[in-house]
């Protein structure tokens, strides 16, 4: 990749958005409010960005076994936990 540098001008440094986890969708709890965060779980997947035009991206997190993942609405942002 190339880097450009502007002399005379401090490069920009962004800050970058996490993911963040609103509501989530689990077969044996139903829908509801989470507090658990993204850092709690080894895979996280964006499914679709904006589901239904809601607002909301569609995200599915798991650790060891995909098997035992939870769906999640929430923020991609910028993708990092």
């Amino acid at each position: 990749m190339t880097k450009v540098i502007i002399l005379g001008q401090e490069p920009e440094k962004k800050e970058l958005k996490p993911i963040q986890f609103v509501y989530f969708f689990y077969i044996h709890h139903g829908v509801g409010e989470t507090g658990i965060k993204p850092k709690s779980y080894e895979n996280i997947e964006l499914i679709c960005k904006d589901f239904e035009g809601y607002g909301f991206d569609l995200m599915f997190a798991y650790n060891e076994d995909r098997n035992q993942g939870i769906l999640y609405l929430g923020h991609f942002n910028d993708g990092i936990v």
